[in-house]
């Protein structure tokens, strides 16, 4: 298990989430590749309307936002774009960070690195450059960084347990710097089974990602790392906070 290591860690930050949130304004980017996308999901939608679905059940105020649209969901923006590896969609976050000004960011990126062999090495550098631009953008952010889903191809799946493996210390290290990044699992609540085509997973998969991602914003709500909403709404979202 590629986790073993870090499982005080992981638990450390479960024990925060007792207490469900209510009432809050939720402006969230969910950034990535397809998997963000929704690629595999019989709607489109993946694990994003789940997540919106399971935190206005707790009474937030909860709106989607990105460049990209998909899905059959109402409120279908996102900031997925299929194909492109960490570089790419570091490059796409510098540009969408001061336009959408969200206070969550939902954060699942590597696979196409791994598939495609790109210095699978400095992959966690690449990442933890992404996840700086992030925060430091304009306004507060909560960054939500997920391990990567398994894959069926055997040599990409190792690269992603390397990488996953060296995500806890990348999180880590932006925590003991008082910034606010939750780590949380995906890895772990999707089988090789669950994968429609090798990479992408399905429905059910999708829907217990969502719930991997609602407990890391629980848990980060009581850090006190869910912040105010910087601006007016995107032009393209829906203004219903």
């Amino acid at each position: 298990m590629i986790f073993t290591k870090c499982l005080p860690f992981v638990l450390a930050l479960s024990a925060f989430s007792d207490a469900a949130f209510t009432g809050k304004k939720l402006r969230i980017m969910p950034l990535g590749a397809s998997i963000t996308f929704g690629v595999g999901s019989s709607d489109g939608n993946g694990y994003r309307a789940a997540l919106h679905n399971l935190l206005a059940a707790d009474g937030n105020s909860v709106n989607m936002v990105g460049s990209q649209k998909g899905g059959t969901f109402f409120d279908p923006f996102n900031e997925g774009y299929p194909g492109l590896v960490i570089t790419q969609v570091n490059a796409k976050s510098n540009v969408q960070m001061p336009i959408q000004r969200p206070n969550i960011v939902t954060l699942l990126v590597g696979t196409n690195d791994a598939l495609q062999n790109i210095d699978p090495a400095n992959a966690p550098n690449r990442l933890k450059t992404l996840i700086q631009n992030v925060l430091d953008a304009p306004p507060l952010t909560l960054v939500v960084v997920s391990t990567l889903p398994p894959n069926a191809n055997s040599a990409a799946n190792a690269r992603v347990n390397a990488y996953n493996a060296a995500l806890p210390g990348v999180v880590q290290n932006f925590v003991k710097a008082g910034r606010s990044v939750v780590l949380v699992d995906c890895h772990s609540v999707v089988a090789a089974g669950d994968l429609v085509d090798g990479t992408h997973p399905n429905d059910a998969a999708y829907k217990r990602m969502a719930k991997v991602f609602y407990q890391g914003i629980q848990d980060a709500f009581a850090r006190g790392w869910i912040f105010d909403l910087n601006g007016p709404d995107p032009v393209n979202a829906r203004a219903r906070l």
